[in-house]
């Protein structure tokens, strides 16, 4: 009887030592939306070569179409952050979204976002009354307003539409738009024609366009060596890309649906952070704030927010 006793006893023991000793609980991953943009290849790339599990992360990436698609993703409560440019990070607060922190500066866009048109318009000057496609609740009306800026015009002289970066393409094979604002991978279908000309990209506003990576404020409280680990494993992809460059492109390039000799190309009009240089940005906040007000206020003056735009001081993550 006594026996049966603590045999009953020692069981249940026993199973809660069994289950102590086995396999640790794995985190519930932190899932990113992310669009394609050469750029944004190497989170990708961190992901396939292991490198998130190397650090202790656990990260999903959820693949959409457009930054506007990546945005919306977050906005819904589908992702726990998302890839995108620094102008739709600072939107998600005017349009309700849960806060969020600038936690990754990925690259600087340095050519990487055109405007592109048939060849028979000359330059931007012609696109006067014309009508421009881009996506309109993101980084394309930001890139429309500031070239016709940049060429003394503003929105009022052209017409604009929303088209979707994937329909792009046929709307200026229908002749619906006159120009389209993109970027790669889907300039370079466009261009591949060669019925196309290049009428101006972000070379012409250096540093103005900045691709980032945000994560939901809660996200990071409940992971508090997430941002660490993220920057960690950024580094390690940068350092593969060097010390492997002919694979890590060739991945890349199958990814983004182009050929490696394009994605290169592609790859050279974005200014690529290393760790360290976000760093000192994140420390020397005033640079990365200034812009972000830049941004706002711009975002603000043609009608995309509407914002104070107070809410760009706390956007970008405190450097312990």
């Amino acid at each position: 009887m006594i026996k049966g006793i603590i045999s009953g006893l020692l069981l249940p023991l026993l199973a809660m030592l069994m289950v102590g000793c086995g396999p640790k609980k794995v985190e519930e991953a932190v899932t990113i939306a992310i669009n394609p943009w050469p750029g944004y290849e190497l989170l990708y790339l961190a992901k396939q070569k292991g490198f998130y599990r190397q650090v202790g992360a656990n990260i999903e990436l959820v693949q959409v179409s457009t930054l506007s698609d990546a945005q919306r993703a977050y906005l819904t409560g589908h992702v726990d952050g998302f890839a995108s440019t620094m102008i739709e990070a600072i939107q998600v607060a005017p349009l309700g979204g849960k806060p969020i922190k600038i936690v990754l500066l990925a690259d600087y866009s340095d050519g990487g976002d055109v405007i592109i048109a048939p060849t028979s318009i000359e330059n931007m000057q012609a696109l006067r009354g014309q009508t421009i496609g881009c996506e309109v609740s993101s980084l394309g009306i930001f890139v429309l307003e500031r070239a016709l800026r940049q060429h003394q015009m503003q929105l009022d002289d052209v017409n604009v539409i929303n088209v979707e970066q994937g329909a792009a393409v046929s709307a200026l094979a229908l002749g619906k738009i006159a120009a389209m604002v993109t970027y790669p991978p889907y300039s370079v279908e466009i261009q591949s024609s060669g019925a196309y000309r290049q009428l101006f990209s972000t070379k012409e506003i250096p540093e103005e366009v900045l691709d980032t990576l945000s994560i939901s404020s809660s996200v990071l409280a409940e992971h508090p060596q997430l941002v660490d680990q993220i920057h960690q494993a950024w580094q390690l992809t940068l350092d593969y890309m060097r010390q492997h460059p002919e694979e890590a492109m060739a991945i890349m390039a199958k990814r983004e649906g182009l050929q490696v000799a394009e994605f290169k190309e592609a790859l050279a009009d974005l200014k690529l952070l290393s760790s360290k240089e976000q760093h000192k940005l994140f420390v020397q906040r005033d640079k990365l704030t200034q812009l972000g007000y830049s941004v706002c206020e711009t975002l603000v003056k043609i009608g995309a927010i509407e914002s104070d735009c107070l809410h760009v001081d706390n956007l970008f993550y405190q450097v312990p």
